[in-house]
């Protein structure tokens, strides 16, 4: 845009050296007005695009960021119904990297709060004392871990059903067979250090994304 304003620029020169304006009275004068004109017009581009950019950048970026998280909700929902069987998104909460992935039940499997909250505390540790999770790691969908963008990180998930805010190591959001969701409370801080919570509703999947750290029961209640 700029080069072209430029291009104009040079252009209106030429034609305005070949008007009937003597060079005394440019010379006299200073510059024309169809050349301050057109320097206005470019500062004015320039600044147009630059202010632009810093108004709306970081708005694009949080809605990429979460458009991932509502999509990859929607779509394990969906395959949950379709093959009747139980995933689970697992968030991995890590202040210097936070990232998710999908796992799948071999059968379907109710929520345990008990072998749940045994699995956090082992977190990557193998236990041979502990029975295996019927969850493993499900690669149709996110073909490997996906780390959140620079500056991203998951500061906490609260999961009604549980009972529990898990503010490190694994957090999980449950899909079951018969379409519904567990509910649950994820907040994520972007890189300006601002916290938003996606609440998902239980039967539908659908997201609502909420500026600040709001907690499960204070949603109720509204």
């Amino acid at each position: 845009m700029v080069l072209l304003l430029i291009k104009i620029f040079t252009l209106t020169n030429q034609s305005v050296a070949k008007s009937n304006l003597s060079s005394r009275f440019r010379n006299s004068q200073g510059f024309s007005l169809m050349e301050i004109i057109i320097v206005i017009m470019i500062i004015g581009g320039v600044l147009s695009a630059s202010l632009s950019h810093m108004s709306f950048g970081s708005k694009i970026d949080n809605r990429t960021v979460f458009r991932e998280i509502v999509i990859a909700v929607k779509e394990i929902r969906n395959r949950a119904k379709l093959y009747n069987n139980t995933y689970r998104l697992v968030f991995k909460i890590d202040e210097k990297q936070s990232s998710f992935w999908v796992e799948k039940s071999i059968a379907v499997t109710l929520i345990d709060k008990e072998f749940l909250a045994k699995q956090r505390e082992r977190g990557d540790k193998e236990d041979d004392k502990a029975p295996p999770s019927p969850f493993q790691v499900d690669t149709t969908y996110l073909k490997k871990e996906k780390p959140l963008p620079p500056g991203y990180i998951v500061k906490q998930l609260e999961s009604g059903p549980q009972d529990v805010v898990i503010t490190e190591g694994l957090a999980y959001i449950h899909f079951f067979p018969q379409g519904m969701i567990e509910p649950v409370g994820l907040q994520i801080q972007d890189p300006k250090k601002n916290i938003w919570t996606l609440v998902f509703n239980p039967l539908t999947g659908q997201a609502d994304i909420i500026d600040g750290a709001k907690a499960l029961r204070d949603l109720n209640r509204q």
